[in-house]
């Protein structure tokens, strides 16, 4: 990649809050995509200053499957004013399935939407159906597909048992780092029948699928929501936002 000036007026990147620890895998990804993503546009390390608020995760597993949503958006509502009075200016939940409570939230700074974040890239990209993967929560609840739905995408999902087989392999095995062969295979072939239900690239709507595609081969064209929300991030820190569309590898590959 040819680096760039900074842009005219650049005085300093705002500052970024991660609220993360949802699994630490993705929290990571998050971080390093923003350090190196910088660096590689800039040439230089005046990344912008990141607040990382890492959560216990455990009491959010719990709540997830009571159905105690309330509980959860009371909690992430105190990790964002945590990275508020750390000096965050702008913030990201590092996770997708939380996203469900994020109207409930009443944040002190702005909060940056990982579905406006996915559905921008898709529609930049000329992405008009996506096959949407994640947990349980984030597949069958309508949230989410809601979203990228008000914003002109149409969305596809896989079957119950499909749903089932991803859900748990992302809470019995991802959100640990567990990556297996036999689950790297599954969800290729999920993937594969969304593709061969119309869908044009399948939205990896949990941050920790991407251990299951990245350099797999398993001939699926995904949209790692985990890159493209810490581009996004990166982007409104920094004030540029000519980067995605050009960059579209990074984001979205034909594997």
């Amino acid at each position: 990649m040819t680096r760039s000036a900074a842009p005219t007026g650049f005085d300093r990147a705002l500052t970024i809050g991660i609220v993360g620890g949802m699994s630490p895998e993705s929290t990571v990804t998050y971080y390093q995509h923003i350090v190196r993503r910088h660096h590689s546009a800039f040439g230089d390390h005046s990344y912008p200053r990141i607040v990382i608020c890492s959560v216990s995760f455990q009491k959010y597993i719990d709540w997830q499957h009571r159905g105690d949503w309330d509980r959860i958006a009371v909690e992430l509502e105190r990790e964002f004013q945590s990275a508020a009075g750390a000096g965050a200016e702008l913030a990201v939940l590092a996770t997708n399935t939380m996203h469900k409570v994020l109207p409930a939230i009443r944040s002190p700074i702005p909060v940056l939407s990982i579905m406006e974040a996915v559905a921008d890239f898709a529609t930049n990209a000329g992405i008009k159906t996506v096959g949407l993967t994640g947990t349980r929560f984030t597949m069958s609840d309508r949230f989410y597909a809601e979203g990228l739905e008000a914003r002109g995408l149409k969305v596809i999902v896989p079957d119950a048992e499909q749903q089932e087989r991803i859900h748990r392999i992302i809470y019995d095995e991802l959100i640990k780092g567990d990556v297996r062969d036999s689950s790297v295979e599954d969800f290729g072939a999920i993937g594969r029948a969304l593709l061969s239900r119309g869908a044009e690239a399948i939205v990896l709507g949990c941050t920790e699928l991407e251990l299951l595609t990245r350099n797999r081969g398993l001939g699926i064209r995904t949209i790692d929501s985990t890159l493209v929300h810490a581009e996004a991030a990166w982007e409104r820190a920094v004030g540029v936002s000519e980067l995605r569309t050009q960059n579209s590898e990074l984001f979205c590959d034909e594997v």
